[in-house]
């Protein structure tokens, strides 16, 4: 264990249920790899779209990053608002909150970080619609920020690891790889892999 740990080699694994944090269309019965291109230190001011590893597209997402308060809105392929995220950088931990669509009225999930003392563990809270209650995910990060796992329940206790991701910092890019296991709303981890860049940032 220890802070030196990594995830990139660690396998991906199916839930004992299906996780849907926003709609069913975002859940497979395979497993997803998606890749995200950054430009350095931030997002692109202007945008990007997520593909998989064979270049479909599956989301776009907008918003500046040069502030990190700043909104990051999600799109479906459609430009349907998905989810929006805002960071509250006030707060005595650092939390992020996931909202439904453009606005802030609902609240899908929100990010927290689990100690002051530990800037690599965080929680990420959720109602699932597959099991109709609240759930949460532990997201474990290294300690160089180039690779996170997220559990479903606590890594600990055996809980199975649902996705990956992993960073890598190119000469113009930074490029992210996100494993996703079968069953599992890909949208609510494409809002936690942005997260999880903002927190790394931070």
């Amino acid at each position: 264990m220890g802070i030196m740990k990594n995830y990139t080699n660690n396998e991906v694994k199916k839930p004992p249920n299906n996780i849907i944090a926003l709609e069913e269309r975002f859940v497979f019965p395979q497993a997803i790899t998606l890749v995200i291109n950054t430009k350095p230190l931030s997002f692109s001011a202007n945008g990007f779209t997520i593909k998989d590893t064979k270049g479909m597209d599956y989301f776009k997402c907008k918003g500046s990053s040069l502030n990190i308060t700043d909104k990051k809105i999600l799109y479906d392929l459609y430009d349907l608002p998905l989810l929006n995220i805002q960071n509250r950088v006030f707060s005595l931990k650092d939390k992020i909150e996931i909202y439904l669509g453009a606005n802030q009225d609902q609240v899908v999930a929100t990010i927290n970080q689990k100690s002051m003392m530990n800037v690599n563990k965080y929680t990420l809270e959720f109602f699932n619609q597959a099991k109709d209650c609240k759930e949460f995910l532990d997201m474990k990060c290294d300690l160089m920020g180039s690779s996170c796992g997220i559990f479903y329940g606590k890594e600990k206790e055996g809980a199975p690891m649902i996705s990956k991701i992993t960073r890598k910092i190119e000469t113009s890019q930074v490029l992210y790889n996100v494993e996703i296991a079968p069953g599992v709303d890909i949208s609510l981890i494409v809002a936690a892999t942005i997260c999880f860049d903002q927190l790394k940032k931070e």
